[in-house]
């Protein structure tokens, strides 16, 4: 069978990097015994014609998460495969209701398909159809675990986002355009000293009008949502450099500053990161 390459973008800040889309045969797993972990069928050209996800494990995965092949078999007979070296894991192992947003929290409840895996979310707040398909990668460590977000062009599953690492945690149309952004974290916060964390802001990823095209990371949309639900705002990169003081000296609310002059502001303790 010929394997079939195609190429997605991952866009950055003014940049956009090109990587291989991962419906593909990766030659390690050719000749791999595989488990089956879970299949599903939904509708998700809603036109009455199902399409079939399998989901499979290596006979011996030594590494994280559930399972790390899905094969997305379409109505036609076209098949496409999508392989995480890195696992991938549960809805109930990637959301947790104590930080789940509400919007997001009810979206959940209606995932359109039975699966412990895969979630479908609409595109547009407006109406249910039609739908993008979510993949979670399997958190360890400071790591929140990778974030697929594949979308439907024409019968042909595409690859519109992907993070390395990557923690949904809303859902929601911010500038009132009827599509939803994609709200999360690319960094876990850490604690140290008296009362510091490390800054790792909110990142929003706005949804193309054409459905299929890459979403992309909204600055505007990015400092907006900082500003109403976290600390402040200081750049959409995490980083070492800066801190959020939970606790000014002088009373207050928290802000974000130089990691070295918190240090020096609270009791010095240098920060976990280094």
């Amino acid at each position: 069978m010929t394997t079939k390459r195609m190429i997605s973008m991952v866009r950055g800040i003014g940049f956009a990097l090109p990587i291989l889309l991962l419906f593909l045969a990766l030659p390690a797993f050719s000749q791999t015994h595989w488990l089956r972990v879970e299949t599903a069928r939904y509708d998700w050209n809603r036109d009455g014609k199902p399409y079939t996800f399998v989901l499979d494990i290596p006979r011996n995965w030594d590494a994280g998460g559930d399972y790390s092949r899905l094969r997305i078999l379409a109505p036609d007979g076209r098949r496409f495969t999508f392989a995480s070296r890195n696992g991938l894991t549960t809805l109930a192992d990637t959301f947790d209701p104590q930080w789940a947003r509400p919007h997001l929290a009810a979206l959940l409840k209606k995932n359109p398909v039975t699966s412990q895996h895969l979630l479908f979310l609409p595109v547009n707040s407006k109406s249910e159809n039609p739908l993008l398909l979510f993949l979670f990668g399997w958190a360890y460590g400071s790591s929140p675990g990778s974030l697929h977000v594949i979308a439907l062009d024409k019968g042909v599953p595409q690859q519109i986002l992907y993070r390395k690492e990557f923690q949904l945690m809303d859902y929601l149309d911010l500038n009132g355009d009827g599509h939803f952004g994609i709200i999360g974290k690319r960094c876990l916060s850490q604690a140290w000293g008296a009362g510091l964390l490390t800054y790792d802001p909110y990142s929003v990823y706005t949804l193309s009008h054409g459905r299929t095209g890459p979403a992309l990371l909204s600055i505007s949309l990015s400092t907006k949502y900082n500003l109403e639900h976290y600390y402040g705002w200081a750049g959409p990169d995490c980083s070492e450099k800066l801190a959020v003081v939970l606790h000014p000296p002088g009373g207050g609310k928290p802000v974000i500053m130089d990691a070295k002059k918190a240090e020096k502001l609270t009791d010095g303790t240098s920060s976990p990161r280094k």
